[in-house]
């Protein structure tokens, strides 16, 4: 089999598969077009009070109608890629990037969870399968949900309790004396 033809293949594979992805954005985008009363805008202003904020309005009615109340899960559901990257950066930083989005995703459950239900973040480490469990960072709930509370203020312009839980995480180990 010729290599040539089997690569050019895959790559006329490849493109014709995100054209038919942007195909289908752009019909998407037509018919919300269509049945709005958006027709232009002239600047990042117009753009985010035409577009952005009404669909980030129904997209926080949505998560409050059919997930929870609870304004954090609806902050994580409508952000989680913004906290999975900041979660799995510092992951990847300090265990590697094995199972990075297994352990940053478990977090962001276990967030959700907590915030839905008051059930405290705990890791059995003891488990059948470890893998999608942080093993040197975010291991214990209070450090988690400050990150969390940083990132979200963060996002929101305010960075101090970010830079502290940032602080904490890059903060050298202390040993303990072994004379006690």
């Amino acid at each position: 089999m010729d290599k040539d033809i089997k690569t050019e293949d895959i790559k006329g594979f490849l493109l014709n598969f995100a054209g038919s992805i942007k195909d289908d954005n752009m019909v998407l985008y037509k018919r919300i077009i269509e049945s709005s009363e958006i027709k232009s805008f002239g600047d990042f202003e117009e753009y985010y009070f035409s577009v952005i904020y009404p669909f980030d309005n129904f997209l926080d009615s949505f998560v409050m109608s059919e997930i929870s109340e609870n304004d954090d899960v609806i902050f994580i559901m409508n952000h989680s890629q913004f906290i999975e990257c900041h979660f799995k950066k510092i992951i990847v930083k300090k265990e590697g990037s094995s199972c990075c989005a297994d352990k940053s995703r478990t977090i962001i459950r276990d967030l959700i969870e907590f915030f839905k239900n008051g059930k405290k973040i705990y890791f059995n480490y003891n488990g059948k399968y470890t893998f999608h469990l942080p093993t040197s960072v975010f291991t214990d709930h209070d450090k988690i949900v400050s990150f969390y509370d940083g990132l979200k203020d963060l996002y929101y312009g305010s960075p101090e309790k970010y830079l502290k839980a940032l602080g904490d995480v890059y903060a050298p180990k202390v040993k303990e004396s072994a004379e006690k």
